[in-house]
């Protein structure tokens, strides 16, 4: 019986765990872009992302940014926008948690809150660049159709 119990509490624990998302996203380029770099520039830019150097001239950093606070923590967060041969695109997101006792932990893998606060700004502005997020079911439906 004692079993039984000890089962069923870790089942509903883990029902209740938050879903994660791997620290990246996904765009198909469907338009037709001149230079995929300055829209990405463009698009951080309009997402309110301030721009940075980066190590490599076809990759778009952004600057650290305040993405989310908690009780006794803040979420900085840096993005990379990094052209795929192919037609594609992937955001990296570089996060880390800072403590207010000093410490840093790096976000391995990406909460809903904090997905939709660094990511949904950014998805808006590169969909208006015809930069489409893969699997979404609006892609599915699409491909389904064609």
């Amino acid at each position: 019986m004692v079993r039984v119990l000890v089962l069923l509490s870790v089942l509903a624990l883990t029902a209740c765990a938050p879903r994660l998302s791997p620290p990246y996203r996904d765009y198909e380029v469907r338009a037709e872009p001149s230079d995929v770099t300055t829209l990405l520039q463009e698009a951080a830019s309009d997402a309110g992302w301030a721009l940075a150097e980066s190590l490599d001239p076809a990759v778009v950093t952004t600057a650290p940014r305040q993405v989310a606070s908690g009780l006794g923590s803040r979420t900085d967060a840096v993005l990379d926008l990094v052209p795929l041969d192919g037609g594609f695109v992937r955001v990296y997101v570089r996060a880390e948690k800072r403590s207010w006792l000093g410490g840093r932990t790096k976000v391995y893998a990406l909460d809903g809150d904090l997905r939709r606060s660094v990511l949904g700004p950014l998805s808006t502005a590169l969909s208006e660049r015809g930069l489409v997020p893969l699997g979404t079911p609006r892609d599915r439906d699409e491909d389904a159709t064609e």
